[in-house]
């Protein structure tokens, strides 16, 4: 006789997984229970006293934090009813899937999960960082990132994320869309310390609180410590972490979703094939894919205000993190791309790490000494795709422990721990890694991912793209676990819009043919900012393939002739790789242009063609300008190699013929123009070359570069040279000029340009 089950299904954790399979499979009518081993956690109850026993570790009375020590990594995780969602930035991203990993199957990426994606931004309603309502500007730190963003050649790289906050008046409190009372935020910067403002979109206050008015019952303080399938389904024991005293409690159901987290939800499994033996036939492959999401955190202080007269030089304000800037940077003979984003530190955790550390009246009289605020300082984080190829496997005390290989996210490590010293240039600021990076080398993750791959069979997976394991029908895992690889952005919610797609097939498998989430209707496509960031990037990798060079040139009319004409020049070439590629060669010049009689100080640009392949000139020049009448006008010019000896040489690689005339006039109009480039301005043009990346070494190779193509194409000029096709005009020995209807009173040509090709590989300067 078959015994009583106690749910349709149980669902074991409710952070971002098991939220969703909650509320949905309430909402299509299945009785619901959810186990979760925390407790509820509710506005003011979120701890703040400097005392690790008040609430703060898991391992120390059941408190917020759970810290696993993975030996090749450490890991940051919450517990409680709403699961990481507590403690969490509220950052709510979607990868490019450009950047995605080709692990990443196609019913996990953009098109066919951005529905998804859609209907998870409204059950958090999600939305940017805007001004604090306290002062009606934007949180100070916000402004320093933007600020720096623009003033640098990557401001479209930097923009606000979705956040899963509520703002508006931090004093009103008013229902959210699922009915639950919130309030504005207050910008206090302690979200990752648990909201006790009641402003964070928790999953408590959104898919919970549907599921629980759907039916679904919350057991908490119930830790699950084995499954094994029954007849007609599955039992679920579990312990009471408040009291290990406590006899071990059993469920039955005939579905289990596992949605504990990618660590805790790959134990189980892992002890339910090689310990208890209750899942025996569990695929090899489970354990597989570990990724820490190329989680990397640097610290910052700044050293001196910004500058406003309104800085109170609080970097603490605001949400957790408002800013995300994404990077694309040459590393090697590759590129890596990852995010950075700023992240207050919230006072309550400063004083909690005081209380801990040893020596807190000293570390106080040595930030007296050095003139340090607190309050100025803020976090740097940093993620990105690492190799996603660590492997979990049980400990001899039963817990996991990680086998990770470093060698392939070395690059990626290695490149973003650049950033702090590039930060420390740029905002004056005092940067530093954790003792776990810089004295361990183990990075520390918030956002473990992975364990439980896909596969069309147990050969090559756990479980089916829906999350359902190989060989146990009913048995589905909807958590962190089942990405397939790092999404280099905030997880959160590919988490769940994987949930949500994995769900809804789950629900329409069990018979409702057809059943969707009642929210679909109010659903409208969501903004996605972090998408033009990462198209701008992509698009950058390619323009500055190979990095870039700089160098500049000035050029006049000899002294012992009438000095007409004065030229100086600079440029940069933003691509190595695509200059070369290029049979013109060309390089784009901006600057200003003064031409007396004509036009002053107006702006210049234009192209040099630098040794043009089938074309009998070394170098041409062509520059468009606008006169003060709102007249277009024109100036060429060539440099023509006669022989290859050392005097000729030099003489037609220093010596621009150039022309100016009117866009519009006749050929008749205008000035002609002889410069050259005299030997302090050769000196000086040599020395101005100058590599543009991310390193010393990328810079020193791409101004190699430059100097092998230019000495290579300059010998190869003189090797059998063809007839220019337009000689320069000739002209009496004693002008320089020989004037084309000319002005009265002569002309006298001042140009200034620099390169329209701005930046290097990294984007700051």
């Amino acid at each position: 006789m078959t015994e009583r089950m106690d749910a349709d299904v149980i669902v074991i954790g409710s952070g971002f997984g098991g939220a969703v399979a909650a509320a949905r499979l309430a909402q299509a009518g299945h009785a619901v229970l959810v186990l979760e081993r925390g407790g509820r956690w509710r506005p003011g109850d979120f701890p703040r006293d400097p005392d690790l026993r008040k609430g703060w570790l898991w391992q120390a009375g059941g408190g917020l934090y759970d810290i696993r020590w993975l030996d090749r990594m450490a890991s940051v995780q919450a517990a409680g009813w709403g699961g990481g969602s507590l403690v969490y930035a509220n950052v709510f991203a979607r990868p490019a899937d450009g950047a995605l990993d080709p692990r990443w199957p196609a019913h996990l990426r953009r098109e066919a999960l951005d529905p998804y994606y859609d209907l998870a931004a409204h059950m958090l309603e999600v939305a940017p960082t805007g001004p604090d309502p306290r002062t009606g500007r934007v949180p100070e730190r916000t402004a320093l990132v933007e600020d720096l963003a623009a003033r640098s050649d990557i401001v479209e790289a930097t923009m606000r994320p979705n956040l899963a906050v509520t703002f508006g008046d931090p004093e009103q409190w008013r229902p959210n869309r699922h009915g639950v009372p919130r309030r504005g935020c207050a910008f206090v910067g302690e979200c990752v310390l648990g909201c006790n403002h009641g402003a964070k979109n928790t999953l408590d206050h959104n898919y919970l609180a549907v599921a629980e008015a759907a039916g679904a019952r919350a057991v908490t303080d119930a830790q699950a410590e084995r499954i094994e399938p029954c007849d007609g389904g599955y039992d679920v024991h579990a312990s009471t972490p408040s009291d290990p005293e406590a006899p071990e409690r059993r469920w039955r159901a005939g579905k289990v979703v596992l949605a504990a987290g990618a660590i805790a939800t790959t134990e189980l499994l892992l002890r339910a094939r090689d310990v208890h033996r209750t899942l025996p036939g569990l695929s090899r492959r489970l354990g597989h894919g570990f990724s820490g999401n190329g989680d990397f955190l640097t610290m910052a202080e700044l050293r001196r205000r910004t500058g406003d007269a309104a800085d109170t030089g609080d970097m603490t304000t605001g949400p957790t993190i408002t800013t995300t800037t994404v990077l694309d940077v040459p590393e090697g003979r590759e590129s890596v791309w990852y995010q950075v984003q700023d992240g207050a530190v919230p006072m309550p955790l400063r004083e909690l790490i005081d209380s801990v550390i040893p020596g807190r009246r000293l570390r106080a009289r040595w930030r007296r000494i050095r003139g340090t605020d607190r309050r100025r300082g803020f976090a740097v984080l940093a993620m990105g795709r690492d190799s996603s190829d660590g492997v979990l496997r049980l400990g001899d005390d039963g817990n996991a422990v990680l086998s990770w290989r470093t060698r392939w996210q070395a690059k990626l490590h290695r490149s973003q721990s650049r950033v702090g010293p590039l930060l420390a240039r740029q905002f004056g600021a005092r940067m530093s890694n954790p003792p776990t990076w810089s004295l361990l080398r183990r990075t520390v993750t918030v956002h473990a991912l992975g364990g439980v791959p896909e596969g069309e069979g147990p050969e090559t997976g756990v479980v089916d793209e829906y999350g359902e394991v190989h060989g146990h029908p009913g048995l589905f895992v909807m958590d962190g676990s089942r990405l397939p690889a790092a999404t280099g952005v905030n997880p959160s919610a590919s988490i769940l819009a994987v949930a949500e797609r994995s769900v809804e097939a789950m629900i329409r498998r069990s018979g409702r043919t057809g059943w969707r989430a009642p929210e679909w209707d109010d659903v409208a496509p969501a903004p996605v900012p972090e998408d033009a960031a990462f198209d701008f990037m992509a698009e950058r990798r390619a323009a500055t393939a190979g990095d870039g060079v700089g160098f500049g040139e000035r050029m006049r009319t000899p002294r012992r002739r009438a000095p007409v004409a004065d030229l100086r020049l600079s440029a940069r070439i933003r691509s190595m790789d695509r200059f070369l590629a290029d049979p013109a060669h060309p390089i784009a010049v901006r600057g200003r242009i003064d031409v007396e009689g004509v036009v002053t100080g107006a702006d210049v640009a234009g192209t040099l063609s630098l040794f043009p392949e089938g074309r009998p000139e070394a170098m041409s020049y062509a520059l468009t300008f606008r006169d003060g009448d709102g007249r277009d006008w024109k100036l060429s010019g060539e440099k023509t190699v006669r022989s290859r000896t050392p005097v000729a040489l030099l003489r037609g690689l220093t010596t621009l013929h150039t022309r100016i005339r009117p866009a519009e006039g006749g050929p008749e109009e205008g000035v002609t123009a002889v410069v050259t480039i005299g030997l302090p301005e050769l000196l000086s043009l040599g020395a101005s070359i100058r590599g543009q990346g991310f390193t010393r070494a990328r810079r020193l190779r791409a101004a190699a570069r430059f100097a092998a193509f230019f000495a290579k194409s300059a010998l190869r000029s003189t090797d059998d040279p063809a007839p220019p096709a337009r000689r320069p005009p000739t002209r009496p020995q004693s002008d320089a000029v020989r004037p084309l209807r000319s002005r009265p009173g002569g002309v006298k040509v001042d140009v200034q340009c620099s390169a329209g090709t701005e930046g290097d590989g990294h984007g700051f300067r």
